[in-house]
Formats: C-alpha cells, structure tokens, sequence
C-alpha cells in the first residue's frame, strides 16, 4: 500500500512547515538557548500541523537520535492509562537525552487523568518532556494550562495551501490544476491536511484536476449552476429555477446538500457585494467555461444588492432548517425558489 500524499508530503524541518512562523520563532529560540520545558501544550484547528511541529521540535531537541514516543490520548485517556504513561516516563531514554512524549488529542483525556498528571507534570523527570496537542483547549483542566507552555497555532492563509498544493502536483504530475489548487485550498478552511486530503481524493478520480473533475469528485455543484439559479431569482424566471430542481432531482442529487451549498455561494456572494474581492471568498477565479470576477459583477448590480442577498441568506437559512425533517424535499425547494422569483425578498432590477 503506498502512503497517502499528507504523509509524503508531511514537513521534516521547520524550514519546510507552512506558516506558523510566531510558534516556529519560540521553539527555534528554546533549541538555540538549548533550555526546554517539561510540558508544552500545542493548540490550534484541525490540520495545522500540530503533531508535524511537535515531531519536528522532538527531533531537534535531541539532535536526530531516536524517536519520540507517540500516544493517542482519545483512546488512553483514563486513569490508569496515565498511570503507565508516567511510571514509563521516570526510565531514561536509552537512545537519546530526552524522552519525549507526544500525545495527541489530549482534550480526550478524563479528568481524573489530568488530576495523575498533575504531579508529574509539576516534577518531572529531568530529562523528560511533554508535549499535548489538542484541538480543544478549554476541556483541558486550568491546573493543567498554569503548569504548561501554551503556544496557539493558527489557520493557515489559503495563499499558502494554493501554494503547497501546486507544489505537490508538480511532484506528482498532475495536470490541468491550477484552478482546482485555488478552488481545494479555498474550500479547505485553513486546514493543509484536509486540502491535501482532498486534493488525493480528486487525483484518485482523475490525474486531470480540470474543475469540472474536481467539483465532481467532491460532489459539489456547478458554480454554472449557481449563477444561472441567481439569475433567474434576479430576474424573476421561474421556469428556469424549476427545471434546475428537477435536473439535479431526476439525476439523483441531494438536494438538501444543493440547497446548503447554495447557501454557502450566496454568502460568498454578499462577501463580494462588500468587498468587491473575489480573495474575500471560496469562489475560484474561474470555472468551466466562465470568470467568476465578470459573473459576479454581473449579479451585484442590483438595486441595494447587498441588501437583497441578506435577505436571500434568511431564506435560504429557512429553507435549510425546514428540509431537515421534509419527506418531499422537491416540492419544498420548488416553491420557495417559485415564491423568490415572484419578488417575495423584494422588487430588484439591473442597472
């Protein structure tokens, strides 16, 4: 089985990590001074690249030689897990200075495990060190948090995941992906792991990353679609709204994801009304056949659009909390889009 692209592609030194330059700038620090803490606790979203930065800093603080010890705290997370952990910590590592501790999804851990590894943490081992990563730091006890290095990671910039995933297509000899790198790193909310989760998922479908292949594999809807649907609420052509219904209905789409992903274009859209700046949103530069720029001036001018894409928003929030429990989801949609373009957020006109 080969490894997945996350892991190829997963960061060996903190020149390689992307962002997170304030975290790398303090650990660097410590490594120069060569005095480290006996706990460290890394916090920050999904797929930032916590536990790559802990193996990174485990790995310089012992200059290359053996191998941090890596522990899943959802699934040793009571009291006597802890307890082996700490009984296996007062031994000296046999292939380095330091014996190093990662544990992962550390919120999982239960509040009597926190209470063993108080003491420990408190008077540690000399040449042991600790290092939690969680993505949910206030389910970490307050004694805890006082008695550890905090460092927050953050977000990472889309620009920069772009960048990534264009780099790992070379590599890899993808082609055609461009747009698709724009499109996976704005969809991946500041996640490097997800957008190259993705981004595999796409290249198993096809080594052809067009858009159009990529918005099929991850089953997302034609941003064609979209406009042609904004369209015709603008101009109050019911007929064209219906049949975009039933063309994803008879094909055998979801349509309360349609409805949800709709929702989440029209926001972008408002964004733009505001901003006037397609890097505001999660809309690609371009697709299929169109320039997202020049379609989405098109349907901002309106009469007070911004205005009339909130008013949109509360519909099609509406709509969504209605569809959970609806056994015909079909006719729901079709009469809320025919009540939308028959002017029920309010009469708008081209300029």
């Amino acid at each position: 089985m080969s490894e997945s692209l996350a892991v190829k592609y997963r960061p060996k030194t903190f020149d390689d990590v992307v962002s997170q330059v304030s975290v790398i700038k303090l650990l660097k620090r410590q490594l120069e001074l060569n005095i480290f803490k006996n706990a460290y606790l890394f916090c920050g979203p999904s797929g930032d690249g916590k536990t790559t930065l802990a193996r990174i800093f485990a790995n310089e603080i012992n200059k290359g030689q053996g191998t941090p010890i890596e522990i899943d705290g959802a699934s040793n997370n009571g009291v006597d897990n802890v307890r082996a952990i700490i009984d296996d910590s007062k031994e000296r590592a046999l292939d380095a200075e330091y014996k190093i501790y990662i544990i992962d999804e550390a919120h999982m851990i239960t509040l009597a495990g926190w209470n063993a590894f108080l003491k420990c943490i408190e008077e540690p081992s000399a040449y042991t060190i600790f290092i939690f990563c969680t993505t949910d730091p206030q389910k970490i006890p307050a004694t805890i948090q006082n008695r550890v290095v905090r460092l927050n990671l953050t977000r990472i910039k889309t620009e920069s995941i772009k960048d990534r995933l264009m780099y790992i297509c070379k590599q890899e000899g993808f082609t055609n992906y461009e747009d698709a790198c724009d499109f996976i790193a704005r969809i991946s909310q500041g996640g490097m792991r997800t957008a190259i989760a993705n981004l595999e998922k796409c290249a198993g479908y096809n080594n052809d990353l067009s858009l159009n292949n990529v918005l099929t594999c991850l089953g997302n809807f034609s941003y064609d679609t979209f406009f042609d649907l904004t369209n015709s609420f603008i101009d109050g052509a019911q007929d064209i709204a219906i049949k975009i219904v039933e063309s994803y209905y008879d094909n055998g789409f979801d349509l309360k994801q349609f409805v949800e992903q709709y929702l989440d274009f029209i926001l972008d859209v408002n964004k733009y009304c505001l901003f006037k700046s397609i890097e505001t949103t999660k809309i690609p530069q371009t697709f299929e056949k169109n320039t997202s720029s020049r379609c989405l001036e098109y349907i901002c001018n309106i009469d007070s659009a911004c205005s009339y894409y909130n008013k949109l928003i509360n519909k099609l929030l509406e709509l969504k909390n209605n569809l959970k429990y609806d056994v015909n989801q079909k006719n729901t949609i079709e009469i809320e889009f025919i009540n939308i373009c028959r002017g029920i957020l309010w009469l708008v006109k081209i300029n």
